[in-house]
C-alpha cells in the first residue's frame, strides 16, 4: 500500500515538475519574443529615422560611387546636432524640391575638397560650375561671374594673338509685351442713315523693347608672335576658332576683325536648368527668387561685339 502511494505521489510530483518546467520555458520564450520584438521595433524606428533624415557620412562622401549633387546649401551643424542618426554626419541629401540638394555642414566645408565662389557662408546656395565639378558658384552670382569670365577670356585671346587693341561691346535686348482687348459697337450707315449695327472685339499686343549697351576697350603693345590661347567659354565658337587659325596659321595675314558673338551660343545654362534652380531655391530659401530663368532669357537674347586690331 505504501509503495502504491509513493508511486502515485511520485507521478504527481513529476507531473507538477514537468508543468513547472514547461511554464518556465514558456516564460523564457515569451521574454525572448518580447525582447526580439522590442529590438525589431527599435531597428525599424532607427531605419525610419535614417530614411527621414538621410544623413551623409564621410565614408559615403569619399566613396568612388558617390556623385556630389549639382546644388549645395551650406548649413549650421546645430540644426541636427541632437538627432541620433545624424551623429558623425557631414550633412544630408534631399530631393523633395525637384533637384537633389546636398546640405553641407559649414564646419566640413574645408574638408569637402570643393571651391566655393564667393567663399562659403551659412544659409547660402551654390550650383556646380559648368567646367569644373569641384567648383561651385553662389546662385545669385552665377550670371555676373560668367559675364566677367567671358570678357576676360576675349581680352586674353586678343593679348595671346598679339593684338594692339580690342573692344568688347555687350548689347542686351529684352522685350516685354502685354495683351489688350477692346470691344464696342460699330454702326454702318448709307447716306447718313443708320442701317445696321454690330458688336466687335479686337485683341492686340503692346509692349516695350529695352536695350542696354556697355563697352570695354583694351590696348596692348602688340607683337607678331601669336600664341594659341586656352579657351573655356569659346572653345567651340567657330568665329573665335577661325580668328585664331587665321592669326596663327597663315603668316599673320589678318589685320583686323569684327565679330558678333551670340549669348545663346555661350549660354551659362539652359532655361530649363534655370527654371529648375528657381523652383528649388524658392522651396529651400524661404520663397526667395533669384530670377535665374529671367537672366537666362536675357543672356540668350544678348550679343557681344568683339573688335580686334593687330
Amino acid at each position: 500500500m505504501d509503495n502504491k502511494n509513493n508511486e502515485k505521489n511520485g507521478k504527481v510530483a513529476g507531473f507538477f515538475k514537468k508543468a513547472s518546467d514547461i511554464s518556465k520555458k514558456v516564460a523564457v520564450d515569451v521574454k525572448n519574443s518580447a525582447t526580439a520584438f522590442s529590438e525589431k521595433k527599435k531597428t525599424a524606428d532607427y531605419e525610419k529615422r535614417m530614411k527621414k533624415y538621410n544623413p551623409l557620412f564621410p565614408e559615403q562622401y569619399h566613396s568612388e560611387d558617390f556623385n556630389i549633387p549639382n546644388m549645395i546649401v551650406i548649413v549650421d551643424d546645430a540644426v541636427r546636432r541632437n538627432i541620433d542618426v545624424c551623429e558623425g554626419a557631414i550633412g544630408w541629401r534631399d530631393s523633395s524640391s525637384g533637384i537633389e540638394v546636398l546640405y553641407l555642414y559649414d564646419e566640413w566645408v574645408n574638408d569637402s575638397g570643393i571651391e566655393f565662389v564667393p567663399s562659403a557662408t551659412c544659409d547660402s546656395t551654390y550650383y556646380v560650375d559648368n567646367f569644373d565639378r569641384k567648383r561651385y558658384l553662389r546662385v545669385d552670382c552665377i550670371f555676373s561671374k560668367a559675364h566677367e569670365e567671358k570678357i576676360a577670356e576675349l581680352e586674353h585671346i586678343a593679348y595671346s594673338l598679339g593684338a594692339k587693341s580690342c573692344s568688347i561691346e555687350i548689347v542686351e535686348t529684352s522685350a516685354e509685351f502685354s495683351s489688350s482687348k477692346q470691344s464696342g459697337t460699330a454702326k454702318v450707315g448709307i447716306s447718313g442713315l443708320v442701317k445696321t449695327s454690330a458688336s466687335f472685339s479686337a485683341q492686340g499686343d503692346k509692349g516695350t523693347i529695352n536695350q542696354r549697351n556697355g563697352k570695354t576697350i583694351s590696348y596692348f603693345e602688340g607683337n607678331n608672335v601669336p600664341q594659341r590661347p586656352q579657351l573655356k567659354w569659346y572653345a567651340h565658337d567657330e568665329n573665335i576658332l577661325g580668328l585664331i587659325e587665321m592669326r596663327c596659321g597663315n603668316d599673320n595675314a589678318i589685320k583686323s576683325k569684327v565679330m558678333e558673338l551670340s549669348g545663346a551660343f555661350s549660354a551659362t545654362m539652359s532655361q530649363k536648368v534655370a527654371c529648375a534652380i528657381d523652383a528649388t531655391a524658392k522651396k529651400i530659401d524661404g520663397g526667395r527668387s533669384y530670377n535665374m530663368e529671367k537672366q537666362a532669357r536675357k543672356e540668350n537674347s544678348s550679343k557681344l561685339i568683339f573688335e580686334i586690331d593687330f
